[in-house]
């Protein structure tokens, strides 16, 4: 079948691979690492980072998946452009588009509370909870702003945070290395059922591989930037995680983790370097959850633009959000403030999870609809649906049994973007 494209390209050429690539890197480089990190290690129960590494690897068939694509049909909107190359622009297409821009906002909101949350710790606790939410409202109106002035300053503003905090990594692992007692070191430890679910808490922190595609249109060359700079950044981010989250885990006290699990790298840190190592981690983790909201919010509008732009019937909306960026980024930056004032890290952490789990599995299953335009091979889709509905299963489950209060808001809004689209059906219908 020939694919549907969202929108032709024609690239201005303001972003580079360089500036992709790490585009791609903020968006993977979030709060999870520095704040979900600690609650994913108590579940896995497991001394190596196994749910780390199970996540990328799960992650890395969704990239070979979206690299195919960009590489064929480069569209706008990125994620969103592609599930409209898969599926044209009928129902599926545009019920999946509003629940991928849903998605990108709780992330959104994930990495602002990470924000808020190493606020609190380099603070010593010194603003109230209301204090740290109205921080994140206002670090979300901020880059919202930003977002405005386009995607080479996203882009730039990107590769110098994201740029400080890899030094900082680096850092802590090469100091933390010499505090190892490799002699001591053990693999043991963990129940399937626990890294299952510790490996879909984390599989949010590589979601982000894919908001590199959002900037297509600032590229000369997107069919080939776009997918080189998902396959640089997705192994990049892998090594990185999985080195610092191992050393991480041979380094802190199972009692430390256990009485703050949101801070389990600082807690590392400063065993290791004492309180500069603490304030440089802490400072990283600011840096890396800003670099996160700032790209992802990007997304987050280029997504709204393709739903306006590439399906029919969406006159209300487009009349809702004019014309131009402004009221878009204003319209995302007052959900993800709702979120963030909402819900806990923990909690969004797993919705953000969730929803990026049925997302992929639904576009790399669409993929395999025009395999053969592509090049790709069936077995790799089929492996990535299959692994990213296991793990969304085992989520809600664990969901289910801990804190329902996150699967009833992803399945509200998974059902209210149903029902819109619904509405975009029959209003279609109707006019035949």
């Amino acid at each position: 079948m020939k694919a549907a494209s969202a929108s032709s390209l024609q690239g201005t050429g303001n972003v580079g691979l360089v500036s992709a690539t790490t585009m791609s890197l903020s968006g993977m480089m979030g709060s999870g690492l520095f704040t979900v990190f600690g609650f994913a290690y108590l579940t896995a129960g497991t001394h190596f980072p196994f749910p780390f590494l199970l996540a990328g690897i799960a992650v890395f068939f969704t990239v070979y998946s979206f690299a195919k694509i960009s590489a064929a049909f480069p569209a706008r909107g990125g994620p969103a452009g592609y599930i409209v190359t898969v599926y044209g622009d009928g129902f599926i297409a545009g019920w999946m588009n509003l629940f991928f821009y849903i998605g990108f906002l709780i992330s959104t909101a994930l990495y602002a509370s990470g924000f808020t949350e190493f606020i609190a710790v380099l603070t010593g606790n010194f603003f109230t909870p209301l204090g740290l939410k109205l921080i994140g409202a206002g670090l979300v109106m901020l880059f919202s702003l930003l977002n405005l002035l386009g995607a080479r300053i996203v882009g730039i503003a990107g590769s110098i945070a994201i740029g400080l905090v890899f030094l900082a990594l680096f850092g802590f692992s090469g100091i933390g290395l010499s505090h190892i007692h490799f002699a001591d070191v053990t693999l043991l430890g963990g129940s399937f059922e626990g890294i299952a679910i510790a490996t879909g808490m984390l599989y949010v922190n590589y979601q982000g591989f894919a908001v590199v595609s959002s900037a297509a249109g600032s590229m000369t060359n997107p069919k080939k930037t776009v997918p080189q700079a998902m396959l640089i950044a997705t192994p990049l981010i892998i090594c990185l995680y999985v080195l610092v989250s191992w050393i991480a885990i041979q380094i802190t006290p199972l009692a430390a983790i256990q009485a703050d699990p949101g801070n389990m790298l600082g807690i590392a840190a400063k065993l290791i370097a004492g309180d500069a190592g603490f304030i440089v981690i802490g400072l990283s983790a600011l840096l890396a959850s800003a670099a996160a909201v700032n790209a992802t919010i990007f997304t987050a509008s280029k997504v709204l633009d393709v739903i306006v732009h590439a399906h029919p019937k969406t006159q209300w909306l487009s009349k809702a959000i004019g014309e131009g960026q402004f009221r878009p980024l204003l319209i995302s930056a007052v959900i993800v403030i709702g979120l963030v004032l909402a819900f806990p890290l923990e909690i969004v952490g797993k919705m953000a999870s969730m929803a990026f789990l049925i997302l992929f599995a639904v576009i790399t299953f669409g993929h395999l609809r025009i395999r053969q335009q592509t090049g790709t091979q069936a077995w790799i889709l089929w492996c990535g649906v299959i692994i990213n509905v296991s793990l969304f299963l085992f989520l809600f489950i664990n969901g289910h049994n801990t804190n329902p209060s996150g699967n009833i808001a992803l399945m509200i809004g998974l059902l209210a973007t149903f029902l819109v689209q619904v509405k975009y059906h029959f209003t279609k219908s109707e006019q035949h």
